[in-house]
């Protein structure tokens, strides 16, 4: 599977609703060192470019957080295990 057969496909919630589209994947290396997802960020609005500054716990100027949290404000952290992808999206194949 490549992340781009995941990246702007809708995310629901358990009950079906929408939160928004995959933005993000986050990953840790896995056993073997291959990239593991761990999480996605799921934007409710829009999808923009991302330079890793909507992140939790990633420094930045003080400008550039402003500039960040505006844009990218809604943004969540949805772990893997709870990523519902919509009724619309055809399951990706596995690789």
């Amino acid at each position: 599977m490549r992340a781009s057969d995941l990246l702007g496909r809708t995310v629901h919630d358990h009950d079906g609703r929408p939160l928004g589209r995959a933005v993000d994947l986050l990953t840790t290396p896995g056993p073997d060192g291959t990239p593991v997802i761990t999480a996605v960020l799921v934007a409710p609005r829009h999808r923009s470019r991302f330079l890793g500054y909507e992140r939790p716990g990633i420094q930045r100027p003080w400008t550039v957080n402003r500039l960040a949290r505006v844009i990218h404000r809604g943004v969540r952290e949805i772990p893997w295990t709870e990523v519902r992808w919509g009724p619309d999206d055809i399951e990706p194949a596995a690789s």
